[in-house]
């Protein structure tokens, strides 16, 4: 979002290509490379129109096709609407954005083809995806800050036959007058070149702040000499961390900062200490206690003061109003809203939850007085403890569970699950070109409805150390586009263990990744948006995007989905419900309100500075109590830290997460009301959920499809229900 205020595409220091060739028109300027030689293999790499040859790809067949990509669609889109500029008659809506979706189709799936390389093949890609990935927004938003083409667009909302034109139609010209306004393409030429001085500095400053915290990421290294530190943490997090793999128990052990580190050591080390260590040199990152050179304070201020000032100038008395125009939830009183209903009726099991833990740290510890606060550094380790005891006073087997749940017979039940809901089948692809699969490992189904093919999915499920991200997700590969007959294509990238001759086992949390993420590959492969820019996930609101992942970890959280995913690998029956719910549930939600109450608490915060611009500590200040009983530590400086408001894209939309979840819940509710187990009458709530929320998202705003699917708007009742039940 942050990149869509940026009328200047500014190319950073971060990137190592050449530019030599500048284009300027209507007062201000894009960098453009040189178009450099085409290398062997880049065409078959990126082929918008079939299936990229991954087999082809090498770093140098990326990188110029790559940037070819890149110059090709500015050229185009430039020479586009310098035409449009001379034609004599007025445009139509046809002919403004017909060429712009044909420019868009090669560009978007080569990005798509790029981020793919660099999670299945790191070491080669990852380096030079992290290079591309902002020199692709830059060229992305290039349509949007072009003030010929944004008066052309808006001429079309007052045109006589503006009411023909179809829904689908008016939201793909609302967005782009919504971001052309956001570039400042209504603004007289003074105002405008104002603007950008002010968001030229602004960019310049959301740079420095992510600059800051990597360089303490980097430079911060922690050597534990103390051989009895680590007693109690597990045999696999020591080997991780010992200088010595081949002897973990002994240490020493050498600890970064890294997001893992941190909530490894946090959850599972007994050494307290060393614990406080960690969370002061995590949550001190960039701020007043270290040197004046390396501190993000006056990054903050000056954020916040610059992004102010842009409101202003678009007409907003805040930069919260104009960034929550765009999300479904509209307004900052809407959140707020949402916020407070949901703290108040977490707040007082919050408050019990942390008295009970303390009470257990207390005997746990035989240190009564030590424990008689807990501190911020204590809650992740004391919960853990606490969880593994509720594990064993409720004889709930993990290892038992997960034989009830193969990688095989949980896909191929996820498949019979999604046929019958929603009347797609997932079945193997036999024609498919070994040349386009990256990997052996690579499954490839074809998505089917109604006997015809109307998508594909490529699953790569298993890990690979040292060669392959761990991270599960669902991914666009290509994105429908009906004028041209191109089907959409998903990437569903897992990284589960494999023994060569046994059935892989799914623990919990394997489950719930695969769900979420299956719910995503749905939203790429079941649109029907007749345009290109609102297919999949391309238009969909920043607070809307994990409604449907959030849909499917509910159905997943319903023992009826039992008979679909659980078969007991050796007896083949399935999972006892009663064991499945304590497990899922009852564990699963341990201490769930103080997750749920952070993540609001720091929504919270996000609305506070860019709403009021209040100084970040005072607002910490305000803000921290209302939260949580847990005491705010003299030296934890999160905002300084807080990426992703502060050089990232969630400025104003922290909350979208919680936001889908509420949603996502709501949603899932229509089911429960039928009746679950009314096979009938799921069926055909699953066609309507189907029609409305996956076929059309993107072309009509969420807000509009759920108040058509729910006949009535979002409660957050089923929300807080879910939070609050005693399992």
């Amino acid at each position: 979002m942050l990149q869509l205020l940026a009328k200047r595409a500014c190319i950073t220091n971060q990137q190592t290509f050449n530019f030599s060739k500048s284009i300027v028109r209507n007062s201000y300027y894009l960098v453009i490379p040189e178009l450099p030689p085409t290398v062997e293999g880049s065409d078959a790499v990126f082929h918008s129109e079939s299936f990229p040859s991954f087999e082809h790809a090498s770093p140098q067949a990326v990188v110029s096709g790559g940037l070819r990509l890149c110059s090709q669609i500015d050229t185009a889109i430039q020479q586009h609407v310098d035409k449009l500029a001379h034609e004599s008659s007025k445009p139509k809506f046809e002919s403004i954005f017909h060429p712009i979706e044909d420019y868009n189709i090669p560009f978007e799936t080569g990005y798509y083809t790029i981020r793919q390389l660099a999670l299945v093949r790191q070491r080669a890609f990852a380096k030079l995806f992290s290079k591309f990935d902002s020199h692709f927004s830059a060229h992305r938003e290039f349509r949007f800050q072009d003030p010929v083409l944004f008066n052309l667009i808006q001429s079309l909302t007052t045109d006589e036959n503006s009411t023909k034109l179809k829904d689908w139609q008016k939201t793909l010209m609302n967005t782009y007058i919504y971001y052309g306004k956001l570039n400042g393409c209504h603004l007289k030429n003074e105002e405008l070149d104002q603007m950008q001085m002010v968001n030229g500095k602004l960019n310049q400053y959301q740079y420095s702040f992510a600059q800051k915290v990597l360089y303490a990421n980097k430079t911060f290294s922690h050597l534990e000499l103390d051989p009895f530190a680590f007693d109690d943490v597990p045999y696999h997090i020591k080997q991780q961390f010992a200088v010595d793999k081949a002897k973990p128990d002994s240490g020493p052990w050498k600890i970064d900062l890294s997001d893992r580190t941190f909530h490894t050591i946090m959850s599972y080390c007994g050494n307290r200490p060393l614990r406080k260590l960690m969370f002061e040199s995590y949550y001190g990152r960039a701020s007043p206690t270290v040197d004046r050179l390396n501190r993000n304070v006056e990054n903050i201020v000056e954020i916040i003061r610059r992004r102010k000032t842009i409101a202003k100038y678009l007409g907003y008395s805040s930069f919260a109003d104009i960034i929550l125009l765009s999300k479904m939830a509209r307004t900052k009183e809407t959140v707020q809203d949402f916020i407070e209903t949901t703290r108040s009726k977490l707040k007082p099991i919050h408050d019990e939850n942390i008295r009970q833990l303390t009470s257990y740290a207390q005997e746990k510890a035989k240190k009564p007085k030590e424990y008689e606060q807990l501190q911020s550094w204590d809650i992740a380790y004391w919960r853990q403890r606490q969880c593994q005891d509720l594990y064993s006073s409720l004889k709930i087997d993990s290892l038992h569970i997960s034989r009830h749940f193969s990688y095989d017979n949980v896909l191929q039940g996820l498949f019979n699950f999604v046929e019958f809901l929603f009347g797609v089948k997932f079945q193997p692809e036999s024609n498919f070109d070994e040349q386009n699969k990256w990997h052996n490992d690579v499954q490839v189904y074809k998505c089917t409805e109604n006997g015809a093919t109307i998508g594909h999915l490529l699953i790569d499920a298993f890990a690979r150390p040292n060669q392959k991200s761990e991270i599960c997700a669902g991914l666009a590969g290509r994105d429908l586009c009906q004028r041209h007959n191109i089907l959409p294509v998903a990437y569903l990238n897992m990284s589960l263990p494999r023994i060569e001759g046994t059935a892989t086992l799914m623990n919990l949390s394997q489950l719930k990744e695969m769900f979420f993420t299956f719910g995503r590959v749905l939203q790429v492969l079941l649109t029907r948006s007749p345009n290109h820019e609102l297919s999949g996930i391309r238009n969909v609101e920043t607070d809307a995007l994990d409604i449907v992942p959030n849909f499917f970890l509910q159905w997943l959280r319903d023992p009826s989905i039992l008979s679909y995913i659980s078969q007991n690998i050796e007896t083949k029956q399935v999972l006892d419900a009663t064991i499945y719910n304590r497990a899922l549930n009852q564990i699963d939600q341990h201490m769930i309100a103080h997750d749920v109450l952070r993540q609001l608490y720091l929504s919270a915060l996000d609305l506070e500075l860019h709403s009021n611009a209040t100084n970040y500590y005072d607002a910490m200040a305000k803000l921290w109590s209302l939260f949580t009983p847990v005491p705010l530590h003299n030296r934890d400086f999160h905002p300084c830290s807080f990426e992703q408001i502060f050089s990232e894209q969630l400025a104003s939309a922290y909350y979208s997460h919680k936001w889908s979840e509420m949603i996502a819940c709501d949603l899932f509710n229509a089911f429960k009301e039928v009746g679950i187990t009314d096979k009938d009458r799921v069926a055909a709530l699953g066609k309507r959920f189907r029609e409305t929320i996956l076929a059309r998202g993107g072309t009509i705003g969420m807000q509009e499809l759920f108040r058509e699917f729910r006949s009535r708007d979002p409660s957050y009742e089923h929300y807080v229900q879910r939070l609050t039940t005693q399992f």
